[in-house]
């Protein structure tokens, strides 16, 4: 085992062939032969999104994404409701707000998943409803939300729903058709296990028809996906984009795409959450408690300090001593938490067993 060991909450290690890929001569981001690896890497996506449907990438962080989803669904002086249970469904509202689409959050306290019920009563509540935003695996607090059960809800209610899935695609199961989920938002650098630098957008059948006859201006070219519909109608055989793609992150997706299903899914999401579990035991042994209720995110760890301690003291302790870069919290609890990653190449029982090690290292120290 290689240290550092880096079991921050994103980007995660990169496996040999991964980083290998980035160091290719670079080629030009048009032109028919291209365009077949661009797609192939597309498709490949399809599985670990669980979806049939239109999938698109675009060079940018996972807030690209975010931002792209945002503005498609909802224009400005239209409403737009928004779960708040943690510091990725706030920054969802804040990009929202930023357009000026009214906002309505529903608000759950961090660390719990949002009860359906009350998206329910709060879709009774409010009228005009554009569209419907959730983070599935919350980063700041190591929760999941039950996107299935809010899936049900919105179909009945026939508003569009938003998942923004970037800390839980590649890692976990996720169900965009089954669940109907209208838009999923990815990136390409927690789950999927490559370098940071590429958003990914999943579109149903339901949320490309809703563009095509959205009538509200919207803002914008970059992250307009009415813009990217069009080059992709116009010319998908040679550049189905108008931008610069960055060839060689698309090139090192697939070739962790490939490892992901060669390993297979199943067996993937069980490594996943067989090394989640390990850590929560562990960290319960050693005293301390895990910020999440209900469904725990099988790629990050919340967990609660010490009392009287600050998150900063057990990241710096980890990263001097033990050669391991863990983070601090978010947040209302930037300074009471601190958080694990264990995420593609780090989602081992072997690095779980050296984080735990070190951990324990600081509590017979400062306790």
């Amino acid at each position: 085992m290689k240290k550092p060991l880096l079991m921050i909450p994103g980007p995660c290690a990169l496996t040999e062939e991964v980083q290998a890929a980035m160091s290719q001569p670079l080629v030009p981001h048009y032109g028919e032969e291209w365009v077949r690896e661009y797609n192939e890497t597309r498709n490949n996506l399809k599985p670990l999104l669980g979806t049939k449907e239109k999938v698109y990438l675009t060079v940018g962080s996972g807030h690209a994404g975010v931002e792209a989803a945002v503005n498609a669904l909802a224009g400005c002086g239209e409403k737009m409701l928004v779960v708040d249970n943690g510091f990725f469904g706030e920054r969802i509202a804040c990009i929202a707000q930023s357009y000026g689409i009214k906002v309505v959050l529903i608000k759950e306290e961090w660390g719990k998943p949002v009860d359906p019920a009350l998206v329910e009563k709060v879709l009774e509540d409010e009228r005009d409803v554009r569209a419907l935003a959730v983070v599935h695996g919350e980063t700041s607090t190591g929760v999941v939300n039950p996107i299935k059960e809010i899936g049900e809800i919105t179909c009945r209610w026939g508003i569009p729903l938003f998942v923004d899935a970037v800390c839980s695609v590649g890692g976990m199961e996720f169900l965009m058709d089954e669940w109907g989920v209208d838009v999923c938002v990815t990136a390409s650098q927690k789950g999927l296990a490559a370098p940071p630098g590429l958003a990914i957008i999943a579109l149903s059948e339901r949320a490309q028809g809703f563009l095509a006859a959205r009538k509200s201006p919207r803002v914008g070219w970059y992250l307009n996906l009415q813009v990217w519909q069009e080059f992709e109608e116009k010319q998908g055989h040679f550049q189905p984009y108008g931008i610069t793609m960055a060839v060689n992150n698309v090139r090192a997706l697939k070739v962790s795409l490939d490892q992901i299903h060669q390993e297979g899914l199943k067996q993937r999401f069980h490594r996943h959450e067989q090394v989640a579990r390990r850590i929560r035991e562990g960290v319960t042994a050693l005293g301390l408690e895990t910020l999440a209720q209900g469904e725990p995110l099988p790629l990050v760890t919340a967990v609660k300090c010490p009392p009287g301690v600050k998150a900063e003291k057990i990241v710096c302790f980890l990263k001097e001593k033990h050669d391991i870069y863990i983070s601090g919290g978010l947040g209302p609890h930037k300074e009471d938490t601190f958080r694990v990653g264990h995420m593609g190449a780090m989602a081992t029982l072997e690095v779980a067993e050296s984080f735990l090690e070190a951990l324990g290292d600081f509590l017979k120290q400062h306790r």
